[in-house]
């Protein structure tokens, strides 16, 4: 009787080992896949809860040009990170910073980053490129557009575009959209050419600083935002300044991701973005330091054929 519960005892252990060893209990490792946290994270059963994301292990990059030092740009996107990692369920959400729009729209090609906060004019180049998607463009002030103006003082006798010439003029940089690229465009048409036709020429780095030195009378002209005269500390002093030029709308730049992230994951970050405005106490906190924006709408592609145009026009100047 002994040995017959010994000899079961042992092949009752027995068989729970190689039951064991049949479930998955080797020991090689699988080889890590570089791109493994860019897609969604596998389920471990199939029955895991349907609460937990199926991207909990993806970490997104999102690409965007320095607009003030690196400890800042950290700082003001720290909630409009966290934002977006708590909306898609993702690890987390990572701000990549580079030198250029071009060089971000290289990354985001080359699968480096997964999101990119262009400028307007880089709309050209990205809704070129077949691996891209325009997703949405903000609203700052109520609005999805803007515009560049030119102004001259009340009392100079300057009324019109052509009344230009021989003048002396100021921009405020030549990345800028709205107080460079679109007037200049805008004076071509009128038949000035900025290169020649201007009697001085000064390049002032800020749209306000460009206001001032019309107001003052250092300057005939300037180019800037629409309307970059309220920037002037006496409300009274708009008055003495006139409007003698507007460009067209110009809408705003576009957030784009690339295509090869999973579609659902697109459509989610799209969603999130389109989700965020300043009408919620959540979406105001989120949206603080990031330059003006309000929230965020839907964008066509087709919304920058006015930038395309202005391009061409001074690729063929």
């Amino acid at each position: 009787m002994t040995l017959t519960i010994r000899k079961s005892f042992i092949l009752l252990t027995l068989t729970a080992t190689l039951f064991a060893l049949g479930c998955g209990g080797g020991t090689t490792e699988k080889k890590s896949d570089p791109k493994a946290s860019l897609r969604p994270a596998e389920n471990k059963t199939e029955d895991a809860a349907s609460s937990v994301s199926s991207y909990s292990g993806t970490v997104l990059k999102l690409g965007r040009i320095p607009f003030t030092n690196p400890s800042e740009m950290v700082r003001k996107h720290e909630a409009f990170l966290e934002y977006l990692t708590k909306k898609l369920g993702v690890k987390r959400v990572t701000l990549q910073t580079a030198p250029d729009y071009s060089s971000i729209l290289n990354q985001l090609v080359a699968d480096k980053i997964d999101i990119a906060w262009l400028a307007t004019m880089t709309s050209v180049d990205a809704r070129k490129k077949p691996d891209v998607e325009l997703l949405v463009k903000p609203i700052r002030f109520g609005s999805t557009s803007y515009r560049g103006i030119i102004i001259a003082r009340q009392d100079s006798g300057i009324r019109s575009l052509k009344d230009l010439k021989g003048k002396k003029f100021a921009w405020v940089e030549k990345e800028s959209a709205s107080a460079y690229i679109f007037p200049k465009a805008m004076l071509l048409e009128a038949n000035i050419d900025p290169d020649k036709d201007f009697s001085e020429v000064a390049y002032l780095g800020k749209h306000d600083a460009a206001v001032y030195s019309v107001l003052l009378g250092k300057y005939d002209a300037c180019a800037c935002y629409d309307d970059a005269r309220n920037t002037l500390k006496d409300p009274s002093k708009v008055n003495e300044l006139t409007i003698i030029g507007r460009t067209q709308d110009i809408c705003n730049e576009p957030i784009v991701v690339r295509k090869t992230l999973p579609a659902d994951l697109i459509e989610k970050i799209k969603q999130a973005l389109l989700d965020l405005n300043i009408k919620t106490a959540e979406g105001r906190k989120v949206l603080e330091h990031l330059t003006d924006v309000q929230g965020f709408a839907p964008v066509d592609p087709r919304d920058y054929d006015y930038v395309e145009k202005v391009s061409i026009m001074l690729e063929n100047k």
